[in-house]
């Protein structure tokens, strides 16, 4: 089971801080290249900034954290969500970027609130995230 122990969960934040990370590596590039004006980019860059601070709740409030019944393996979350973070770098598309950014954000706020449904909800977002840009 996915999330049930304060390790579990401080690993969870660990990936989500390397999502962040890969946001801002593909943000930057973005800026480099044009693709984005100022107003999108400052949006984007406070996302990056929400999305650490969820993380920074997580490893904070690990135990409080701890999801009971989430049917999920910890394993198939970790991979679901390093698959994302591999795929960001990738997304060409900023519309694409952005709403693949707030499904992690989602995701890191149901997880921060323990709460099953939206986990999955939120697994399930960007997992569909992940197929489609499989096939582009």
């Amino acid at each position: 089971m996915a999330l049930a122990n304060q390790k579990q969960v401080e690993d969870f934040a660990d990936i989500i801080s390397e999502c962040a990370d890969s946001i801002h590596v593909r943000l930057m590039k973005a800026i480099k290249n044009k693709e984005i004006d100022q107003y999108t980019a400052q949006l984007i860059f406070q996302d990056e900034a929400m999305l650490r601070q969820r993380a920074n709740s997580l490893y904070i409030d690990a135990v409080n954290c701890i999801v009971d019944g989430l049917s999920q393996s910890q394993k198939s979350i970790t991979e679901l969500i390093d698959t994302a973070k591999g795929k960001i770098k990738t997304i060409k598309k900023i519309a694409g970027f952005i709403d693949f950014i707030a499904d992690l954000l989602v995701l890191a706020a149901a997880a921060y609130a323990a709460k099953t449904a939206p986990i999955l909800a939120a697994l399930e977002e960007i997992r569909k995230d992940v197929e489609a840009l499989n096939k582009n």
